[in-house]
C-alpha cells in the first residue's frame, strides 16, 4: 500500500471491519486478526502495568482478543470510535473489570491460539515497570515503538529489494538525528558525495514518514482520524 496522502483515504484493515459490521466476511476477518496480531505488544504491556504477571498477562490478553473475534459485533462501532487503537484500548479496559477478576484468568477456545503469533514473537519483551508510568503510558508507548518498528523493517526490506540494503544500514543511524560519523565519512564508504549523502538521507527520512502514516492508517476508518492518529503518536515520541 502506498502512502495516504490527505483527503485521499483508501480502504484499510480498520475500515474493511468497520464497513462489514455485523457481516462478517473472510476479508473483514482476516483483517481483524492482522490488527489484533499486530497490537498484542502494547497490550500487554497495559496488562503487565496493571500489576498482573507474565503468564495472567498472557493470559488475559488472549482471552481479550479471542472475544473480540467472537462477538463480531462492529455494527454497534459509532464513527467517533473509529481508531483501532481507542477501540481496543476501551474494550481492554472493560475486559479486565469483568474477566480478570476471577481467579487465574483462563484462555478462550479450549486452550488454543485464537490469534496466530508465528512471526510475532516481539510482544513477548517485557516492559519497563520501574518508570512509574500509568497503563495507558505504557500502552501507547509501545503502540508507537511498534510503528515505527514496522515502518523500519517495510523501509529495509524496500532496500533489500532495491539491492540497497547495505546503503539502507548505514544511512540507518541518520534516522535518529546526526549520526557518529560524518556525512563525508559515509559518503567515502558508500562511494558518494558528502552532497549525495545529504540527499539520500532526506529521502530516506521522507520515505520513513510516509510508512509510518501507511502504518497508522491501517488502524483508522477516516482521513480525520488518521491525522488525529498521527499527531497523538507524535506526541507520545515527543515525551
Amino acid at each position: 500500500m502506498d502512502s495516504v496522502p490527505p483527503g485521499d483515504f483508501p480502504a484499510t484493515q480498520w475500515s474493511v471491519v468497520l464497513a462489514a459490521g455485523g457481516q462478517v466476511s473472510d476479508q473483514s476477518r482476516s483483517a481483524l486478526e492482522a490488527l489484533c496480531r499486530s497490537y498484542w505488544p502494547p497490550l500487554y504491556s497495559y496488562v503487565r502495568r496493571e500489576g498482573h504477571s507474565p503468564e495472567v498477562a498472557q493470559d488475559v490478553v488472549q482471552g481479550f482478543l479471542a472475544r473480540l473475534l467472537e462477538r463480531d459485533d462492529f455494527a454497534a462501532v459509532a464513527p467517533a470510535r473509529g481508531r483501532f487503537r481507542s477501540y481496543l484500548l476501551a474494550g481492554l479496559r472493560h475486559y479486565l473489570a469483568s474477566e480478570a477478576r476471577r481467579q487465574g484468568a483462563q484462555k478462550r477456545g479450549g486452550g488454543e491460539a485464537a490469534i496466530p503469533l508465528e512471526g510475532a514473537a516481539e510482544w513477548m519483551g517485557e516492559p519497563a515497570l520501574t518508570d512509574g508510568v500509568t497503563p495507558e503510558t505504557a500502552f501507547d508507548r509501545r503502540w508507537a515503538q511498534m510503528v515505527l518498528e514496522r515502518a523500519l523493517e517495510q523501509l529495509r526490506k524496500e532496500h533489500e529489494q532495491r539491492g540497497k540494503l547495505t546503503w539502507y544500514e548505514a544511512l540507518k543511524p541518520t534516522l535518529a538525528g546526526e549520526p557518529e560519523e560524518s556525512y563525508a565519512g559515509l559518503g567515502k564508504n558508500l562511494g558518494l558525495s558528502e552532497g549525495a549523502v545529504a540527499v539520500a538521507v532526506h529521502r530516506l527520512r521522507g520515505r520513513l514518514r510516509e510508512l509510518v502514516r501507511t502504518e497508522v492508517a491501517q488502524t483508522v476508518g477516516s482521513a480525520g482520524d488518521l491525522e488525529e492518529e498521527m499527531r497523538h503518536l507524535l506526541t507520545v515520541w515527543s515525551t
